[in-house]
């Protein structure tokens, strides 16, 4: 589904205002359920008409139907992952049902579904300990409860207790010896511990319990790319557009897709930015090798990275850069970026390393070095090193790709000066930042990814966890390093020192789950002589 073709240009545009007047009506008359009851009719009518979602969700709030109302805030931060708003209003909510259920088990200490019910509210505050003790209460009254077992297995892979998670889902087997999910979870948990040929096993094991089980078939995917199988894992691959997260997202359905198989000789194909911002800095990178083959190319990326993309591809003149706000012109084709591998048969030997592949606006990048220049306190002959920490702080978070900022602290005592290249800062490292007096602060102005292109050309270094910024200092080819957990992420293989896709990135990695001070340590060790350098 376009989203933002239904966001410009809604259906039933007079219906639907008809409709929320309607139930403004009803709740001025103190009838909340008839108020729900219309709005129900405008949300089945265009899903992304964003008043009618937050109203629903904020009467079911009022109502005191707080699963509901969660749901409901779930849904349009779905659609619209950063609206603080819904952020808020779901916090409430989540609060809220939490209060409500403490309540509830002082008169009901024994009921198993409240317990699990409590423990899911809990997980999305992120409230662990609280969580665990709800399900260890739910497991004390009843030692073999499917639904406890399953929660408790996935919030202990969250916090990196795999060993843990391990013996919840060896238990579950116990119990339901052909069950494909659980199979599926104990895969994921091995494939964290990079025991991936158990991975592998369990992949397998699930899809023979259910041969229609995309999200294993992904999985398995993953540990083969992870491998560098690229001719199975490209292939494999493909099933993610069956899974629960990405089918909704799937694009240009009424298009035929291209993997290679027919001839772009003459015709007009749509390369699109299917995931996140690091993904598409990453597959770029085969744009030119579908230029040479087909007539047009129109390339459709988030508006953060128009006009990086646009300036980098301009010598390209069959190729036009356009954002998702934009229309498509008529076109023969369509392929997501990251099935271009696939497309274009593409095995270890022929990945495209030559960097830079991406470049910075010339003028943009020299207004950042007189920027630079100009702040107080910055010594001219000391390393200019860009930081970022964490990714994105909407929807759901990768708590365990993420640093704590308290836990870089070894780093802030070399004579540096750091550039925060973090656009979204975590809640947690506000008071943090006033332990790093070297830092320097400028994401107010990194309004694109053309602005933050153009000021890592004038670092000497970048350093980041696993973030779009990484992609993007790898893409300019620019010295990097990547501070890595130790679960292997497949781009990134099961190695430390070095990446087959970005050859001025080097990788630190975790020598066990959640050591970041290891890291760090390592990090410190590598910076100092640099900084010492006249």
């Amino acid at each position: 589904m376009q989203y933002d073709k239904l966001l410009r240009d809604p259906a039933h545009l007079q219906e639907l205002m008809s409709l929320f007047t309607e139930s403004i009506t009803a709740e001025v008359q103190d009838n909340a359920v008839a108020a729900l009851a219309v709005l129900d009719r405008a949300v089945a009518l265009n899903p992304l008409f964003l008043p009618a979602r937050m109203r629903r969700a904020d009467l079911l709030l009022e109502l005191e139907r707080h699963a509901e109302a969660i749901a409901e805030y779930d849904d349009c931060l779905r659609f619209f992952p950063t609206l603080e708003q819904a952020v808020q209003s779901r916090q409430q909510a989540l609060l809220l049902a939490v209060a409500r259920g403490t309540q509830a088990l002082q008169e009901r200490p024994d009921d198993i579904a409240l317990l699990c019910r409590q423990a899911q509210w809990q997980i999305s505050l992120e409230c662990s300990d609280d969580a665990l003790a709800s399900l260890d209460c739910a497991l004390a009254l009843a030692p073999d409860h499917i639904d406890a077992l399953n929660m408790r297995g996935k919030l202990l892979l969250l916090l990196n207790r795999h060993e843990q998670a391990l013996l919840c889902y060896d238990r579950l087997l116990a119990l339901l010896p052909a069950d494909a999910v659980t199979m599926f979870n104990r895969g994921n948990v091995l494939q964290k511990m990079n025991h991936i040929q158990q991975a592998l096993w369990c992949y397998q094991q699930a899809l023979v319990f259910q041969p229609e089980f995309p999200e294993a078939e992904m999985a398995h995917s993953h540990c083969l790319l992870l491998q560098a199988d690229f001719s199975a894992g490209w292939q494999g691959h493909e099933a993610r557009w069956r899974t629960a997260q990405l089918r909704e997202h799937a694009q240009f359905q009424g298009a035929p897709a291209w993997l290679g198989e027919t001839s772009l000789t003459g015709r007009h194909i749509i390369l699109w930015a299917e995931q996140g911002l690091g993904d598409t800095l990453q597959f770029v990178r085969y744009v030119p090798a579908v230029a040479a083959r087909a007539a047009q190319v129109t390339l459709w990326v988030p508006p953060t990275l128009l006009h990086l993309l646009a300036g980098s591809l301009a010598t390209l003149q069959n190729v036009q850069v356009v954002s998702h706000h934009q229309e498509l012109a008529a076109h023969d084709l369509h392929c997501p970026l990251m099935s271009l591998p696939l497309a274009l048969r593409v095995t270890r030997a022929l990945i495209p390393a030559e960097v830079p592949y991406l470049w910075a606006d010339v003028e943009v990048q020299q207004r950042w070095a007189e920027r630079l220049s100009a702040l107080p306190g910055t010594a001219a002959p000391r390393l200019k090193v860009g930081l970022a920490w964490a990714g994105r702080q909407y929807g759901e978070r990768n708590l365990t790709r993420d640093i704590p900022l308290r836990q870089l602290q070894a780093l802030a005592a070399i004579e540096i000066d750091y550039i925060s290249l973090q656009c979204e800062m975590p809640s947690a490292d506000s008071a943090e930042l006033q332990r790093w007096p070297s830092m320097r602060r400028l994401e107010s102005d990194l309004i694109d990814m053309s602005q933050t292109a153009a000021l890592i050309a004038n670092l000497d270094l970048v350093i980041s966890a696993d973030t779009a910024v990484i992609h993007l200092a790898g893409a300019l080819g620019r010295p990097a390093w990547l501070l890595l957990r130790h679960e292997s992420e497949w781009r990134w293989g099961l190695q430390s020192g070095y990446s087959i896709w970005y050859p001025t990135l080097r990788l630190f990695r975790q020598k066990k789950n959640g050591d970041w001070a290891g890291v760090v340590e390592e990090v410190a060790a590598c910076l100092r002589p640099l900084a010492a350098k006249p």
